[in-house]
Order: C-alpha cells, then sequence, then structure tokens
C-alpha cells in the first residue's frame, strides 16, 4: 500500500521543507489556516481524533497565550479597542499576535508530523553519505527524548517505594537517574561509532529505500505546488499588512491559484493516507 510514510526519505524531506517554507515565511492568514488544517488532518489519521485533542490543547493554550500577550507588549497600529491606565490596545496588534500564534501552531503540527515519519534510519540515509556526524547527532536527538521518558517512568515506578509519599522528591530523584543514565548511554553511543570508524572515512550503505516513479511524481508535484505559491507570494498576490493598518490584497487569478497550490500541498499526506484506508476498507470488504 502506497501510504504517505513509505515514500523514500528525500522526497518526503523535500515535502516537509516545502511546507514549512511557506508556512515560516507567510503572513496570510488564510495560507496559515490551510497549513493548520492540513498537518491536524494528517495528525488525526495518525494518532486518532481522541489522541490528538489531547494534545492539541496544549497547542491552543500556545496560541492563546501569544495573542493575548502580544497586544499588552505590542501598542502599534491606528485601531485603539480600549485603554489601559492611558495605553491602547490596537487591533493590529491583537491581529497580529493571533497569526503569529497560528503561524507557531502550524509549523508545530508539522514538526510533530515530521517526527512521527522521520526515524534515525532515515535520516542517516540522507545525511550519512556527506554529513556523517551530523546524521548521527539527528539521529540521537530524535531518539533522546522518547527513551527518555521511558526510562524517567520506569525510574519514577522503581523509586516509589523508596521514597514515600512525597512526590517531590520522587520525581526529583527519577529526573537525575535518567539524566544519568542517558547522558552515560550517549557517551558509549559516540564511543562506540567512533571505535567502529563511523565518519572516519568512506563506508559503503545498503539503501531499503528506492526512488521509485511514485516518489518522482509526489517530488515534482510538491516542487510544483512550491513553486506556484513562491511566485504568487514575490508578486505580492498573498501579501497581508498588519501594521500600520489591515490591508489584504485583492482576490485576483493568480491570488487564488497561490492559495489553491498551498491548500493542495498541504493536504497531500492527508489525502494519500485517506485514499489508501478507503482502498483497503474497500478490498476487505470483499473478501
Amino acid at each position: 500500500m502506497l501510504r504517505f510514510n513509505s515514500f523514500n526519505p528525500l522526497a518526503q524531506l523535500i515535502y516537509f521543507v516545502s511546507v514549512l517554507l511557506v508556512s515560516m515565511f507567510t503572513w496570510n492568514y488564510i495560507i496559515l489556516l490551510l497549513s493548520l488544517f492540513g498537518a491536524a488532518a494528517y495528525s488525526v489519521l495518525q494518532k486518532g481524533f481522541k489522541l490528538f485533542l489531547k494534545s492539541f490543547f496544549g497547542y491552543v493554550l500556545i496560541f492563546l497565550l501569544v495573542t493575548i500577550t502580544n497586544p499588552l507588549f505590542s501598542h502599534k497600529g491606528v485601531t485603539p479597542l480600549i485603554f489601559i491606565n492611558d495605553i491602547p490596545i490596537t487591533l493590529e496588534a491583537i491581529v497580529y499576535g493571533a497569526v503569529l500564534g497560528l503561524m507557531l501552531l502550524s509549523v508545530i503540527l508539522w514538526f510533530s508530523v515530521f517526527n512521527s515519519v522521520f526515524d534515525s534510519e532515515k535520516l542517516i540515509y540522507i545525511f550519512g553519505r556527506f554529513l556523517p556526524r551530523l546524521a548521527l547527532l539527528f539521529s540521537m536527538v530524535l531518539h533522546f527524548v522518547p527513551k527518555f521518558i521511558l526510562v524517567f517512568k520506569r525510574t519514577l515506578a522503581a523509586q516509589s517505594d523508596f521514597c514515600g509519599k512525597n512526590k517531590f522528591k520522587q520525581y526529583i530523584g527519577a529526573f537525575s537517574a535518567s539524566v544519568s543514565v542517558m547522558l552515560e548511554g550517549s557517551v558509549q553511543t559516540a564511543d562506540s561509532m567512533s571505535a567502529r570508524g563511523y565518519g572516519v572515512k568512506k563506508r559503503s550503505f545498503y539503501c531499503r529505500f528506492p526512488f521509485t516513479k511514485a516518489d518522482a511524481v509526489f517530488t515534482v508535484l510538491s516542487l510544483g505546488m512550491l513553486t506556484t505559491v513562491l511566485f504568487a507570494l514575490a508578486t505580492g498576490q498573498l501579501d497581508f499588512l498588519i501594521y500600520p493598518h489591515i490591508e489584504m490584497c485583492d482576490i485576483t487569478i493568480l491570488s487564488v491559484i497561490g492559495m489553491s497550490a498551498f491548500g493542495v500541498l498541504s493536504f497531500m499526506p492527508f489525502t494519500i493516507e485517506l485514499k489508501e484506508e478507503l482502498v483497503w476498507k474497500f478490498s476487505l470488504s470483499k473478501i
């Protein structure tokens, strides 16, 4: 089955760079909403709605925090809504905070998707030939967080019988022990890879990620959508100005094409996964 996760890592990396490149450097709220909905839709298919909703609440808090705090520190704009101690709270500052929060939310969700799709083997496949030490570092970082959580839970469970009811003491002791275990393991891994000559000379590679026609089509489509969106952005068809007053560009054919192209780009993983899921369920129903 042609799942998004089964594409060649290089094609996946090009896709993530494309969608993040637009999401991180535009203030157009429609583009950012498309980016957010695309990442959220794929995350729901991956994790299930309940698990996604549980993690999404924390992201919403970040969005609200940025939206609320920006008008308190920034008083730019020509449309004051209220005055607090003669300090204006402007509409433009609120909109700026909301768009910034939306940008952070979409980028965080895409990095969450990236983390679930990419593993250490894929990173070493991409960077191992040219930057072996960097590839090893990336793979260790990706492996560190989930392993640290697992070690922390096991250590906390083991120490619960020795620390009584003092929860603070339990957590501090478990955290300290977990950090020590992880640091020792990282040093051992680095020493082991160095002893085996990793990164010292040219290595041979076993590749289990062939670049197929589907990968080529996926890559060309991703780059085509990215080029269309960047052209619309470069010509000012997707501009959205907030300061000193809110102003959005006129709706033109090129702006609609640019938004549509980014919509296709954002929902490509979701569309691929949903199609394969429906095909799989239809095949099972015929058995």
